[in-house]
């Protein structure tokens, strides 16, 4: 598949940047003069995690997979800002929307898009949430929804500043873009071109370069050269066959055999580098942990984590 190829239609929507301000009582949108006073930062961590939204305590769980990331993977003790990064969220129920907005850690350290579930494609139950900390600088976000998806599946793009290290102040922008390609046998079709679709969105002009994360749905061998073949790379270098890099099929889930379905790529581009990323979220469960009846895995997916340096 070339840059030329057709691609699935699409809707693009410009989208808003909040923050929590105590001192208005609530989520208010930023403006584009907003940012941190100092320089950007020339690293940033992202995660990637599909938080299922087809299990009971939609909320709750959210909540347990935040706390997981407060904790075990920033290592934020006593409420401190995690390093400078953007949390990729799939599958975020609308029960579990305002939980979100009022999450303590979420509230104090971090930016949200979309601000409202209406911003998702009419009628969808779940979708995609990207959170950007405070520490960064969001030029823009947009929202573009795949048409021609049955299971109304978007991605999210967030434009963010960074410095190029040991010059005088030059500023890059990187593209981050949150995504939830087609599930199952019959999205087969769909997956290619919504992916073709998102790798032109890193390839614009004014982009540095970029990186993708979500839940690719890569099911199957004819996922597989997918990526290379939009011009992506993936961060993962050890292939899909490889049981160390599964993110699926081993915390409840359906009728298909593990598997890599959640992935990091990356624009290959000179100036920036994207570490091979590593599993969060194994073993995570929501509720009763000392009574495992009573207690449901925080997702039936692996989360990812990675971290991109600009050097250049």
């Amino acid at each position: 598949m070339s840059d030329s190829d057709p691609v699935i239609p699409s809707n693009l929507f410009e989208l808003k940047i909040g923050r929590f301000r105590a001192s208005k009582g609530g989520w208010k949108h930023i403006s584009s003069r907003e940012g941190p006073k100092t320089p950007p930062p020339s690293t940033i961590r992202v995660v990637t995690w599909n938080v299922e939204c087809q299990t009971n305590w939609p909320a709750q769980r959210l909540t347990t997979a935040l706390h997981h990331l407060e904790t075990e993977v920033f290592k934020c003790k006593d409420g401190e800002a995690p390093d400078p990064c953007c949390i990729l969220l799939q599958e975020v129920h609308v029960r579990a929307f305002e939980p979100l907005l009022e999450n303590e850690w979420v509230r104090d350290h971090f930016m949200i898009t979309p601000m409202r579930c209406q911003k998702w494609p009419q009628g969808a139950f779940y979708g995609n949430i990207t959170l950007i900390s405070k520490s960064l600088k969001v030029a823009q976000a947009q929202l573009v929804e795949f048409g021609l998806s049955r299971m109304q599946r978007t991605a999210l793009v967030t434009d963010l500043k960074l410095s190029v290290p040991e010059t005088n102040s030059r500023v890059v922008t990187l593209r981050v873009i949150n995504t939830h390609l087609e599930s199952l046998t019959e999205g087969a079709i769909a997956r290619p071109a919504q992916l073709a679709l998102v790798a032109k969105f890193l390839k614009q002009e004014g982009i540095c370069g970029g990186i993708v994360g979500g839940d690719m749905n890569a099911i199957g061998p004819e996922d597989t050269p997918i990526v290379g073949e939009v011009g992506l790379r993936d961060a993962w270098r050890k292939g899909d066959e490889d049981e160390r890099g599964f993110t699926w099929g081993y915390q409840g889930g359906g009728d298909f055999p593990p598997a890599r379905l959640d992935k990091i790529l990356f624009l290959p581009r000179r100036g920036y580098k994207v570490d091979e990323p590593r599993r969060v979220g194994v073993g995570v469960k929501t509720g009763d942990v000392d009574r495992q009846a009573d207690a449901v895995w925080t997702s039936d997916h692996y989360g990812l984590v990675t971290t991109v340096r600009v050097f250049r």
